[in-house]
C-alpha cells in the first residue's frame, strides 16, 4: 500500500500586530516580514478548501490541473 500526500489551498485570516510610526511603515514592515511569530494571530477557521495537488510520500508532485488531465488508472508520480 502506498502513502499519498494531498495538498490543498484555502482561505484563512490572521491578525498581525506591528508597532510603527505610520501605516506606511507598518505595511513596509509587514511586506518585509519584520514581525515576531508571536505577533501573528491566525484564525482557526479556514474556508473554500480546494484540491491543489497529490504526490507519493517520497515522489513527484502532481498539480490539480495535471491530475484532472490524467487518463483513469494512471498516476505518474514515481
Amino acid at each position: 500500500m502506498a502513502t499519498f500526500i494531498i495538498e490543498e489551498k484555502f482561505v484563512g485570516y490572521a491578525d498581525i500586530t506591528i508597532e510603527a510610526e505610520t501605516h506606511e511603515e507598518a505595511v513596509a514592515l509587514y511586506n518585509r516580514g519584520h514581525y515576531r511569530d508571536s505577533d501573528y494571530d491566525k484564525d482557526d477557521m479556514t474556508y473554500d478548501h480546494e484540491f491543489y495537488g497529490i504526490r507519493l510520500e517520497d515522489g513527484k508532485q502532481l498539480l490539480a490541473e495535471e491530475y484532472a488531465n490524467l487518463e483513469s488508472g494512471t498516476l505518474p508520480l514515481e
